[in-house]
């Protein structure tokens, strides 16, 4: 399973919150080509998926207390904050 079907997100609609276009992500999830770093970051965020796994496609070692200092933190308030 990739990413955006983790969270129920076409490649357009993926596309659309990356700021990139379904080409690009249909292109990526082949393995054609890699995504830039900041496009790693946004499809992390926009997933909740591990930025490490994505980039590298393994999880992270394990650190011993199961926190993950790369992982997608996703904000449960969809306002920003003022």
């Amino acid at each position: 399973m990739v990413a955006r079907q983790y969270v129920g997100l076409t490649q357009g609609e993926l596309a659309d919150a990356l700021g990139v276009t379904t080409a690009t992500v249909q292109r990526a999830e082949s393995g054609q080509t890699k995504p830039r770093r900041t496009t790693y970051m946004a499809w992390s965020m926009a997933t909740g998926v591990d930025l490490h796994w994505l980039e590298k496609g393994h999880a992270p070692p394990p650190d011993g207390d199961g926190a993950c200092e790369l992982c997608a933190i996703r904000d449960s308030n969809p306002e920003p904050a003022d």
